[in-house]
């Protein structure tokens, strides 16, 4: 079944959304990096927000039965040739974080008990750079009147340019 044409409008709206994921992805990613935070609240509640944006990205570019309200990378090449012929075959490391979240983060899983502290560790840096050659993919292929400029991004997916800036000039007291 083929999906909806989307407008270049709803295109550009949507890909705000998908530069926010790819923002937090990446900011997530360097923070855990740094280990700063070694074994903690903080950063298991980092290791949680990295894996779902990671798996948001997942299911934008490597989109499995999408639903029709889903926003997904094939959407913004309508016409221009086939998504999976462009991305080529998903990264075993990227596969592995699929998995892994599944099992490991989104769901409660008895398979959780089986993993091994080793197999615990996440390479940030690797699934980072996976993403990133995605991403350049992507990024090549669509149309710039398709993608939102960056600049429009707010870091605070939930508000506007204008509320961000306001919330950052916020006294405290």
């Amino acid at each position: 079944m083929s999906r909806k044409t989307r407008d270049d409008d709803e295109l550009r709206n949507a890909s705000r959304h998908l530069f926010y994921e790819v923002f937090m992805f990446q900011s997530v990613a360097r923070a855990l990096g740094t280990g700063v935070f070694g074994k903690s609240p903080l950063s298991n509640a980092l290791l949680e927000s990295f894996t779902i944006h990671a798996r948001a990205l997942l299911e934008f570019f490597y989109a499995q039965n999408p639903r029709e309200d889903d926003v997904v990378a094939e959407d913004y090449l309508n016409g221009l040739g086939e998504w999976t012929d462009i991305l080529g075959d998903m990264p075993p490391i990227l596969e592995d974080v699929r998995r892994r979240v599944g099992k490991e983060v989104a769901h409660l899983t008895y398979a959780r008990s089986s993993v091994t502290k080793n197999e615990k560790l996440w390479p940030f840096g690797e699934i980072a750079q996976a993403f990133e050659v995605v991403l350049e993919r992507f990024l090549h292929a669509v149309p710039e009147h398709r993608l939102a400029p960056v600049s429009d991004v707010p870091d605070n997916h939930d508000a506007e340019p204008e509320e961000v800036q306001k919330d950052n000039n916020a006294e405290t007291n």
